[in-house]
């Protein structure tokens, strides 16, 4: 048995009293916690800073891991996409696996015990089956042409039952409003129902978001002209994105809404309106790292939104650590 002390004991809902002692068992396990009048003062462990539950990664692309420190920094969304999309093949297997590993103990080094993973391919997969971190992934899909939504949920199938086998929790989320169509968010939404798994998207990451919702003009409809992918089909809805999509989305799962670095007052009253089980996600280096802006934070806070924290990854990212955010 251990009996550790520290200059404060925060038991994630508030600070504990000053004598406070937690005590661990035999496997390093909290036990509980008692005061230090119940145990010889010399056999407690005293350390100098606070001592806090693990912290929750609420948003991360650990299979990015490679990206650390070669895109641009303040450069834009559309630029980040770019690069993202243009040298995303331009690395080895090694190279991928390698970042991923060290991407992984880091985390847990920064006291990163649970992390909520975005994924395109499979590439995470294997560390995070022997990884001490608990890990839920997020089969991220992406497809703006309603056509093809059929092949894309086949496509996230395959590898939700990827991950399965190795045991891993998964669920099919969309990407973001603006490469997402309408169709593929309903057939999404409508796997994610059955299980009651939770769904999180990409939100507001960039004033030129709303203005393609809005107007169909930015550099969302410049990035789909450098992609040559026609969107004649797209109508804008004259509204924000957030307003104009969150209605498609599960009101009976919990909803994770990452960046909203351009998210208003007024949507912000809108959404939490409708959908009861929102969490609101801030990366706020990695907005400094893209748009060099940060959210409203005191927006949030008035309406008494439910926040938690991602690192997003080290594409966007100098380190990956909740105590940086």
């Amino acid at each position: 048995m251990r009996f550790v002390s520290a200059t404060k004991i925060f038991n994630g809902q508030k600070f504990l009293e000053e004598d406070a002692l937690i005590v661990l068992d035999d496997n390093n396990c909290f036990k509980e916690v008692i005061s230090e009048d119940k145990i010889n003062s010399g056999k407690i462990e005293k350390h100098a800073g606070i001592i806090c539950p693990g912290f929750v990664n609420a948003h991360c692309h650990l299979e990015l891991s490679h990206f650390k420190n070669v895109l641009e920094e303040k450069k834009g969304m559309l630029n980040f996409a770019k690069g993202i999309i243009s040298q995303r093949n331009t690395f080895n297997e090694t190279q991928i696996q390698e970042a991923i590993v060290a991407a992984d103990k880091l985390m847990w080094e920064e006291g990163i015990v649970a992390v909520g993973d975005i994924c395109n391919t499979k590439d995470s997969f294997l560390q995070k089956s022997k990884s001490k971190i608990f890990y839920h992934s997020f089969i991220e899909l992406i497809g703006f042409n309603p056509e093809y939504s059929e092949a894309i949920i086949t496509i996230g199938n395959g590898l939700l039952n990827e991950a399965k086998k190795l045991n891993l929790e998964t669920s099919l989320v969309p990407h973001a409003p603006y490469s997402v169509s309408e169709n593929l968010l309903r057939a999404i939404v409508r796997e994610s129902e059955k299980l009651n798994f939770p769904i999180t998207i990409h939100n507001q990451e960039s004033a030129d978001e709303n203005k393609f919702f809005i107007e169909k003009t930015g550099a969302f409809a410049e990035l789909y002209e450098f992609l040559k992918m026609p969107i004649d089909f797209f109508k804008p809805s004259g509204l924000s994105s957030l307003q104009t999509y969150l209605k498609n989305l599960p009101k009976s799962s919990n909803t994770i809404l990452v960046h909203n670095t351009f998210t208003s007052r007024e949507d912000i009253i809108g959404a939490n309106k409708i959908n009861k089980k929102l969490f609101w996600c801030f990366c706020v280096n990695a907005n400094l790292y893209i748009e060099n802006k940060l959210p409203e934070i005191n927006n949030f806070i008035s309406e008494n939104c439910k926040i938690v924290i991602g690192t997003d990854s080290f594409a966007s990212n100098h380190n990956l650590s909740v105590v940086d955010e």
